[in-house]
């Protein structure tokens, strides 16, 4: 009886550490370089194109006013619904 059971255990150890190969393997690909890949925007370390827009009090701001002594984080979150 405790032969069997090692052996589940066993099979049972060896299917989840295929999962997680193929998991590994699976995420290499995703990551893989395409020209589709490429299309979607600027690249690492590209300039970013002036900006400038009214804030809520009307004044002009860009990059430059907005940003501190430690730099700037702009995030732009792109809908599904495009």
């Amino acid at each position: 009886m405790k032969s069997a059971s090692k052996r589940s255990t066993w099979i049972a150890g060896l299917q989840k550490a295929a999962l997680v190969v193929l998991l590994a393997a699976m995420t290499q690909f995703s990551f893989a370089e395409s020209d589709y890949a490429a299309a979607w925007g600027p690249a690492v370390g590209t300039k970013v194109p002036l900006l400038s827009a009214s804030d809520q009090s009307g004044q002009v701001q860009n990059l430059d006013t907005l940003m501190g002594s430690k730099g700037l984080l702009f995030v732009f979150n792109r809908s599904v619904d495009w």
